[in-house]
């Protein structure tokens, strides 16, 4: 679903489930971004979505996983879908904090998205202002904004 909203951003073009070479890593959706009008002007000209369909939050381990994934893809932007926002647990949350704070110095920039973020979206120019809204909210917060 993610990726259909991505693609009736305008400017958007996804290509989505890809291996790199040695098959160690996957992307579920790569996006290149034309900085349309009404599209993503913030963001950058590419940038990796990771979706986490699972009943649970996702953990402070994965959350570093994807920092190296879109690291190792020349990056600056990684966007993570995670149907349950990430661990509520106290010393997992640190975690995931400090790891958003790293990967900002390193110029890194992780956005997290949720199922219920995403059930409130109405339009593809709802997507843009709620991803440019935690945009924003990183730069302000200094890691990872949890909403």
């Amino acid at each position: 679903m993610l990726a259909y909203l991505l693609e009736s951003v305008p400017g958007c073009h996804v290509q989505r489930n890809t291996l790199n070479y040695y098959g160690t890593e996957e992307v579920d959706i790569t996006v290149a971004n034309e900085k349309a009008d009404g599209g993503f002007r913030m963001l950058p000209d590419i940038f990796l979505v990771e979706c986490k369909k699972w009943s649970r939050p996702v953990d402070s381990t994965t959350l570093g996983y994807f920092v190296n994934v879109v690291v190792d893809r020349g990056c600056s932007l990684g966007i993570l879908a995670a149907a349950n926002g990430i661990t509520g647990h106290q010393e997992h949350r640190n975690r995931a904090h400090a790891i958003g704070a790293a990967a900002l110095v390193r110029g890194i920039r992780i956005l997290l998205v949720t199922d219920e973020d995403l059930r409130r979206l109405q339009s593809p120019s709802d997507l843009v202002a709620l991803l440019h809204r935690r945009n924003l909210a990183l730069t302000a917060h200094g890691t990872i904004y949890l909403g």
